[in-house]
């Protein structure tokens, strides 16, 4: 196999940033030196760039069934999508249908992905039917290379929300075999209730789905599980959190040295709760909701401090036909936005360049943490010998605007729209193989994704 000799770049690191060559063979990074010669290697020049681990979106939701639809961006097009924002590894979730098994579901999610995903990708499992399911299936699951279990305290409706009780026995089960639950916080009861309300007297536009899924349904499901949790000490993971009050629970955990960890996502960092009072407030319906002005401006401050461990963009998006089937009644409208294509540069543009985070803040938060945090580390998320040669090579120059008929989504529209940002991505590889190199395709083969086993730290 043929190598190749990347020269004269900024490499990103968490801890560092340092100018030095590097050369890949049979994919893998072989060497990072300051200055390497090798007269069998294709050089690429890097001077004036900056290389960044592939980055890991880990937590996306490809072709899963929400509210009669289903999300438009499956495998192919998700993937295809991540790849032009730098994403070489994304982490879905499974989705047990009633009745279902984990390990059935498992397979199934795997035979939808292998062959059409265009970047790796490992997978959360998702409990939701807790009746159907065998004790043992969450040692089998790990052992199939799965080591994060997802459970909701919401959506009762779509038959996903456990009881206090089955929740425990998740952790349970879950501390037994050495993996992570990750939750889904928000009291379903309270969203229940308010929206039945809403919905009764007619108040049923898209600044009342905010009103539906207040801050405190967040952070009293936080402050739950985590009650819940005391006696297990189950190691946690709190998806997309919105707000500084079940941020702050959890840090405050986090702080005493218990195994809790937090993601947040770009769209709460970018927008608050006022789009919902635009005529076209409805398209940017998502759970949990966006927040205050306040809030945004918190989580920018806690990522900053290091008390949120991820981004993550939660990216399940929908099309305009299909947010239309909504009518634009909050409680009709499918929930979901795009985003992993935009990670990094909503990230870079809104973090890096405003101060608000450092190029190593960058890459811990969406390339080494997450490959921590779910198993893949140092295999992913690392610029470092002996690593999967998975690299996005960055210009800072230039300046553009974010449209979506520039983007590689299925999807119709993008939440931003418009939205100014400098730099580009030069060229993305995948395991010492390009997918982009100076700004254009040249895989042969976009369809070559693999599945990633996770391998728990002891």
């Amino acid at each position: 196999m043929s190598k190749i000799l990347i020269k004269n770049g900024k490499i990103i690191r968490s801890d560092a940033i340092i100018q030095s060559d590097m050369l890949i063979k049979e994919q893998i990074i072989q060497n990072i030196s300051p200055h390497i010669e090798d007269d069998e290697a294709q050089i690429y020049d890097a001077r004036g760039h900056f290389i960044f681990p592939g980055f890991i979106d880990a937590h996306t939701h490809m072709g899963v069934p929400i509210r009669q639809t289903t999300s438009a961006d499956d495998f192919d097009t998700g993937t295809l999508a991540a790849l032009h924002g730098g994403v070489t590894t994304i982490i879905d979730f499974t989705v047990q249908r009633p009745g279902e098994s984990l390990l059935a579901s498992l397979e199934r999610r795997q035979d939808e992905a292998n062959g059409r995903a265009s970047v790796d990708y490992a997978l959360h499992c998702n409990v939701t039917d807790w009746e159907a399911i065998q004790r043992d299936e969450f040692r089998q699951i790990m052992d199939r290379g799965v080591m994060s279990f997802k459970v909701f305290t919401a959506y009762r409706e779509a038959g996903m929300q456990l009881s206090d009780r089955q929740i425990m026995e998740v952790l349970w089960q879950v501390k037994q075999v050495g993996g992570m639950v990750m939750v889904h916080a928000e009291n379903g009861d309270m969203i229940d209730f308010l929206t039945d309300k809403y919905v009764r007297f007619n108040k049923t536009g898209a600044a009342y789905h905010a009103l539906s899924r207040p801050a405190e349904a967040e952070i009293e499901a936080v402050a739950r599980v985590n009650t819940l949790n005391k006696f297990i000490q189950c190691p946690l993971y709190f998806v997309h959190l919105s707000t500084r009050g079940a941020v702050e629970i959890a840090a405050t955990l986090k702080q005493n040295n218990q195994k809790v960890f937090l993601e947040t996502c770009p769209q709460y960092l970018f927008f608050d709760q006022t789009v919902y009072d635009r005529e076209d407030g409805y398209r940017f319906i998502a759970a949990p909701p966006f927040r205050s002005g306040q809030d945004v401006q918190f989580l920018w401050q806690a990522l900053g401090k290091g008390w949120i461990d991820v981004v993550a963009t939660d990216h399940c998006p929908f099309s305009l036909d299909q947010k239309n089937l909504g009518q634009k009644q909050f409680h009709r409208t499918p929930n979901g936005l795009p985003g992993v294509e935009t990670l990094f540069t909503i990230l870079y543009n809104e973090g890096v360049r405003k101060g608000r985070l450092t190029l190593q803040d960058l890459v811990r938060l969406i390339a080494e943490e997450p490959a921590r945090r779910f198993g893949l580390f140092p295999r992913k998320g690392s610029l470092a010998e002996n690593s999967d040669a998975d690299l996005v090579i960055f210009d800072p120059q230039g300046e553009g605007k974010i449209h979506a008929e520039n983007l590689h989504s299925k999807i119709d529209w993008s939440p931003y729209e418009g939205v100014p940002t400098q730099g580009k991505i030069s060229a993305v590889m995948l395991r010492g193989q390009w997918l982009l190199k100076d700004g254009q395709a040249v895989a042969k083969n976009w369809n070559q994704g693999r599945f990633i086993p996770a391998i728990p730290s002891a």
